[in-house]
């Protein structure tokens, strides 16, 4: 019995009541944590639900009477005790349906790293760790690839500065790094460039390293597939953190991104191309 207590994984929400108050109606409202117990190792974090509440506005809007300033309460975090208790009681939708959920990935995340056999196994910095795991695995994979793109636009560029047969490389890249927006994303800029400038981006892919170039390939592919893979994977009318997450990648959709590039590309190519996408969300994951 005491073998199974000390095995066990505790992860409940709770109100910081230490954290500053915030009045509406003579009611304090406090931001909702997550209290996580662990073999005798313990953390508090942050509640994220707040952040995923944006797509529920209309049953938000129910839940709030459609009061202006209790919405924005919600929507940043902060709960009182009796909208708390209300939420859990009644089970409303979306909130209480998002803390289930919110609790299911967080055990999922502390049991990936196997805290009863790994001596290492620790707490600390958990709420970096449930970020990591829970960012839309498309803007890991857009940023990872954009700055890596930028990386070799740059080393491609200096390297044909001064060369008499490289004007033009030269001439393409200094434009890229340079007259580019780069707070677009990497897809939307490579996409856009491709229809303007095909054979001079043609030019460029065909310098870089073997492995970004692969990375790019199966970004593009696996982006071809990003509606039906939302459709497939819809949390929304579930109540569910509707990101899709390291998580998500982790237990489904991995597989199911390689049956999808196997009907593009064959076998090889397919498994190429998703343990492209697999390392770069390991190597984010690690960091």
């Amino acid at each position: 019995m005491m073998e199974k207590e000390s095995r066990k994984i505790t992860v409940k929400h709770y109100l910081n009541k230490r954290a500053k108050a915030k009045i509406y109606l003579h009611e304090r409202f406090f931001p909702l944590y997550i209290q996580i117990i662990v073999n005798a190792r313990k953390a508090q974090i942050k509640s994220k639900i707040n952040e995923h509440l944006n797509i529920y506005r209309s049953d938000v809007d129910r839940i709030s009477k459609y009061n202006k300033a209790l919405n924005e309460l919600l929507l940043m975090g902060y709960l009182s005790d009796t909208l708390f208790e209300n939420i859990v009681s009644k089970e409303l939708f979306p909130v209480y349906h998002l803390l289930q959920d919110e609790v299911q990935v967080l055990k999922k995340i502390i049991k990936f790293q196997k805290p009863f056999e790994n001596e290492n196994f620790n707490l600390s910095n958990f709420s970096k760790e449930y970020t990591k795991h829970v960012t839309e695995i498309t803007t890991i994979l857009d940023n990872k690839i954009k700055m890596e793109y930028k990386n070799e636009l740059q080393r491609i560029f200096l390297n044909s500065i001064d060369s008499e047969d490289k004007r033009d490389i030269f001439r393409i890249t200094n434009y890229i790094i340079h007259f580019v927006n780069w707070d677009n994303k990497f897809i939307s800029f490579y996409e856009a460039t491709y229809e303007i400038l095909p054979s001079e981006l043609k030019m460029i892919e065909n310098l870089l390293k073997p492995e970004l170039s692969t990375a790019i390939k199966a970004y593009k592919a696996y982006h071809s597939r990003i509606n039906i893979l939302k459709r497939f994977f819809e949390k929304r009318e579930l109540g569910k953190i509707s990101t899709l997450s390291y998580l998500d990648w982790v237990t489904d959709i991995k597989d199911f991104i390689l049956k999808e590039f196997e009907k593009l590309f064959g076998k090889q190519k397919a498994n190429e191309y998703a343990n492209s996408l697999d390392a770069i969300l390991i190597e984010n994951v690690k960091g």
